[in-house]
């Protein structure tokens, strides 16, 4: 269908006035709210738990950004530092308005170089435009646009417009260009049309071209809030990896970026796509982040206790993050690990306590704390019932660190919701358990599912070793 592109939309170019106001218009909101006042230990301790030093290496410099934004919210560093940091990052943009509205905020002159790269970038939209713009006016038509889907190979393209394969390199250089400006939605629309148009194109819908444009329609997909679109885009790139004549190094080299950008389509919308889930955390998926950026397990944790279907990857999925301990350990994984593999239920409820500061220092999990908090207990209660037949409420809730009488509330409204074979005495303040007796077919399923994942980091970890050996040597 017809994106509905004005070719008079082409001929204003605000060099990103509102760069991230798909984040919850955040651009607007934080530049006029003055940040919480911290004290130095409080903020010592969420700085501690911030990973953005460790991420920003895999992401692109633009969606670093938004990231920035909550950083100020959060008051957990000085207001002038970040604002620094982020001149240093637009200085590698066409951001031009933008560096300078930062420039103003700390009291300063913005450079003359500013204003002369400013012409140059208007020169370059306006030039690229002139170029495509014939393509353009074709795109905003409506039934030019349905006919384009009839065609059976690029040539009847070119040969019905009277184009050539330039027009359309153009176009990916114009989308590029407005990216680069901040125009998320003009971008990730033309980004749409040359990936129709290149679908025509078998050749060359491998090409690197190709392949940078999906990239970029990710990134506009993602600062422009369309998860959705952004979900599939995700699968694709990872079908394209998979598939794609590329060495083993190459493929580690674009996977964990992929799973970083993935971060923002799992943790900002509302409703997370299931298959994007499902790919995060796959075999596949866990042995890239051991080998690559074993920092991911926050959220590899954080998915398994905010999404209440994944229960059943629980097991497998700790077994690994208690594998990788060393390369990585915060107060989620630690959570995870003391419920799971000591069973320690007092450790469990100190370490869940510490991530209500993890969640507060994250920007993909800052809105996450209520649901994180109430499934993580709810995980406890369920370890906990496995392994007593009475409970004394009391003792709950100090596991819990809730008060008796509000851990009782809950329990009740636990065992109505969930339909759980228990029943509460009053009287003695216990919780009485009915245990079914376990399926023999079951316990078969348990010991045999993680069989292939513990090959796959045996063999990774093999593989590791032989390369670490020469340089011991």
């Amino acid at each position: 269908q017809g994106l509905r592109l004005r070719v008079q939309d082409f001929c204003s170019y605000p060099l990103c006035t509102e760069p991230l106001k798909a984040h919850g218009e955040m651009a607007g909101e934080a530049a006029q709210a003055d940040p919480p006042v911290l004290d130095p230990e409080e903020a010592a301790l969420l700085a501690q738990y911030d990973l953005t030093s460790r991420m920003a290496p895999f992401l692109d410099r633009h969606l670093i950004f938004p990231i920035f934004v909550f950083l100020r919210e959060s008051g957990i560093y000085k207001k002038d530092d970040l604002t620094r940091a982020e001149v240093a990052l637009l200085v590698e943009t066409n951001m031009i308005d933008f560096a300078i509205e930062k420039y103003e905020s700390l009291g300063e002159e913005a450079p003359a170089s500013l204003t002369a790269a400013r012409e140059k970038v208007l020169d370059r939209l306006g030039t690229s435009r002139d170029k495509c713009l014939k393509l353009l006016e074709i795109l905003e038509d409506d039934e030019a646009v349905q006919r384009m889907s009839t065609f059976k190979n690029i040539d009847e393209f070119y040969q019905e417009f009277s184009l050539t394969v330039d027009h359309v390199d153009e176009l990916l250089h114009y989308a590029q260009l407005n990216y680069d400006c901040g125009r998320y939605s003009l971008s990730s629309d033309l980004c749409k049309h040359y990936r129709g148009i290149m679908a025509h194109d078998a050749e060359r819908s491998t090409m690197s071209k190709h392949v940078s444009c999906i990239w970029g329609a990710l990134a506009s997909f993602l600062l422009n809030g369309d998860f959705e679109e952004a979900a599939e885009v995700v699968l694709k790139l990872d079908d394209y990896l998979d598939n794609a004549k590329m060495s083993k190094q190459e493929v580690l080299l674009q996977r964990p970026w992929l799973l970083h950008w993935t971060l923002f389509a799992i943790f900002n919308p509302e409703k997370v796509e299931p298959k994007l889930l499902d790919f995060f955390l796959k075999e596949k998926t866990l042995s890239i982040i051991s080998l690559a950026c074993p920092h991911l397990f926050r959220y590899v944790g954080a998915t398994l206790i905010l999404h209440k279907r994944l229960k059943h990857l629980v097991k497998e999925t700790v077994w690994l993050i208690h594998h990788e301990q060393a390369s990585y350990s915060d107060p989620i994984t630690r959570f995870l690990l003391a419920l799971y593999t000591d069973m320690d239920f007092d450790e469990a409820q100190l370490e869940l306590q510490k991530c209500a500061a993890v969640c507060k220092a994250d920007y993909f999990l800052k809105a996450h704390w209520k649901d994180f908090e109430e499934n993580a207990r709810l995980m406890i209660f369920e370890t906990y019932c496995r392994i007593h037949q009475c409970i004394n409420i009391g003792m709950i809730a100090s596991k819990l660190n809730m008060e008796a009488e509000e851990a009782e509330l809950w329990i009740v409204k636990l065992i109505q919701n969930a339909k759980l074979d228990a029943r509460i005495d009053s009287e003695k303040s216990r919780v009485m358990m009915s245990k079914a007796p376990p399926s023999v077919y079951q316990q078969v399923i348990e010991k045999t599912k993680n069989l292939a994942f513990r090959s796959t980091m045996l063999i990774s970890n093999l593989e590791k070793r032989e390369k670490e050996r020469p340089a011991l040597l």
